[in-house]
């Protein structure tokens, strides 16, 4: 059976695992013939959106605030935006491609990657798709019904696309999935095998370029779970080092550096747990490269956590989020002020000076009132400005709120999220749809090429309040009195938002 693969653009080049494991399946599968789309490469290689960018940030400094434009101009701000042009359709000539192929299988990761799906369908091809966008929880009808809402015809969603959820390893039987012609859902992984996946059909896009990070995980399961903006707390657990010896993780590790020709290692681990006497071994054998781990606050409060990856880690990527105890309490983060207080004195008494600090700070939190936002921007500041005047490299960045898939924060009964009809309430709206606001200020004109001016929900998931929030939506926020909150770019202190985002140097 031939076949086109298609991963979805990439906004910068890395390896993601997934693509190793589709990678060797597809080829080891001899009922296969399989061609690997360019297309992951395709868009960021074009530079089309920093293009785009420009565009839009010269509009910008002469129309938007010092802080909006500030958060437009931190370092890594394209990555934030690099799904809002493509679901404005700017990215079209590069993810459309017309394939030879009857079978084309994608992954979706984002909404904006059921274009190609829409584009495939319209163009008469048999589309299997899955990652996710479809593990996370959202059920094949919602996705029908999604994709229906692009303008897709119900008999090509009926006899022309399929949808599989789970995670694929080197045992799945994505051929007989593909014969069966039904929806499917994989329910047995031996995460194992992802060791054995020595091939990437991107290898040849990037040409051995060291500072490409290589994405690898030992397990990739919040521990805790519980935050109200997860997406991602139905994916089941994936433990890579169950069925792996350590000798035979440590030799892969090292011959697919050597293959790919990289130098730096991200792990992506939600959490990254250093308890377990094989992961312990297997960092002790590749601590000669440059290695990234996420972590967060409650590990941190832990010393011996912090003296062991003191010996490995290069860069620690901090989920901070926000310093209010309305706020993290709201949703449902697990700490308290307090609690970043110990982490922070614990990273000053025991952290190596070397390792640099990337926080992130997320913007647009419900939040008490507009003192309380106040507060707590002021404590970001001063928490950069101490780890900075005791030796820390630090750079924090602020990812603006998303309220989907997960619809939790929009649907708590008298919420301080709330949708509105009024499509005046753009202007003070919070979160994404203020974002949109401010880019269609500075020039972003192309319309939302997915579904508009609606709130979709998902009734096929239980338990879950899972769907998609149009971008032309307002998303209006309230204190606890009820008094329209805008956004915190209106109420952050410029002087402290210049220093927030003040980033040192790595290399200093």
């Amino acid at each position: 059976m031939k076949i086109t693969y298609i991963y979805p653009p990439l906004f910068k080049g890395f390896y993601p695992m997934a693509t190793r494991m589709i990678t060797e399946n597809l080829l080891r599968d001899k009922n296969l013939s399989v061609d690997f789309s360019d297309i992951p490469i395709r868009t960021y290689a074009s530079n089309i959106h920093q293009e785009i960018f420009d565009r839009i940030i010269s509009k910008a400094r002469s129309t938007l605030s010092p802080n909006a434009v500030g958060f437009l101009e931190q370092k890594y701000i394209l990555y934030n935006l690099f799904y809002v042009f493509m679901a404005h359709g700017y990215y079209d000539p590069y993810i459309l491609e017309d394939f030879d192929t009857r079978y084309v299988v994608v992954t979706v990761i984002n909404f904006c990657d059921l274009l190609m799906v829409r584009h495939l369908l319209n163009t008469k091809k048999k589309v299997v798709i899955g990652g996710p966008l479809i593990t996370i929880g959202l059920s094949p009808a919602f996705i029908r019904q999604f994709l229906c809402n692009m303008g897709v015809n119900q008999s090509k969603l009926s006899s022309n696309l399929i949808i599989v959820s789970g995670n694929i390893d080197l045992k799945t039987n994505l051929y007989g999935i593909i014969r069966d012609w039904k929806d499917a859902a994989i329910t047995e992984n031996d995460y194992g095998t992802t060791f054995e996946c020595e091939r990437d059909f991107l290898r040849e896009y990037y040409d051995g370029q060291s500072q490409i990070p290589v994405h690898l995980g030992f397990s990739n399961r919040c521990w805790y779970g519980k935050c109200k903006f997860c997406t991602y707390r139905e994916l089941p657990p994936m433990d890579f080092l169950k069925t792996a010896g350590d000798t035979k993780v440590i030799e892969y590790i090292r011959k697919m550096m050597n293959t790919l020709g990289s130098t730096h290692i991200r792990f992506i681990d939600s959490y990254f747990h250093t308890t377990s006497p094989a992961v312990q071994n297997i960092l002790r054998q590749i601590s000669d490269y440059d290695i990234t781990i996420y972590t967060g606050i409650t590990l941190l409060k832990s010393k011996p956590y912090i003296e062991f990856i003191n010996d490995y880690v290069n860069c620690l990527l901090i989920g901070l989020e926000s310093t209010s105890d309305f706020s993290l309490d709201y949703i449902d983060k697990g700490y308290t002020y307090k609690d970043i207080k110990e982490a922070i004195n614990n990273m000053i008494n025991y952290l190596d000076r070397r390792i640099f600090l990337e926080i992130s700070i997320i913007i647009d939190l419900p939040s008490r009132d507009g003192g309380d936002i106040e507060n707590n921007y002021r404590k970001i500041s001063e928490i950069k400005e101490r780890l900075i005047s005791e030796g820390f490299k630090v750079g924090f960045h602020l990812n603006i709120l998303s309220v989907f898939p997960n619809l939790e924060l929009l649907y708590p009964e008298g919420g301080l999220l709330r949708r509105s009809n009024n499509p005046a309430d753009m202007g003070c709206s919070t979160g994404k749809s203020y974002l949109i606001s401010l880019l269609t200020q500075s020039g972003m004109d192309n319309p939302p090429q997915l579904p508009s001016g609606s709130v979709l929900v998902d009734e096929h998931t239980p338990g879950l309040q899972y769907g998609y929030v149009s971008s032309d939506v307002p998303i209006v926020r309230y204190d606890i009195d009820g008094n329209v909150l805008p956004s915190d770019l209106t109420l952050i202190d410029e002087g402290i938002m210049r220093r927030i985002l003040e980033r040192t140097s790595r290399k200093s």
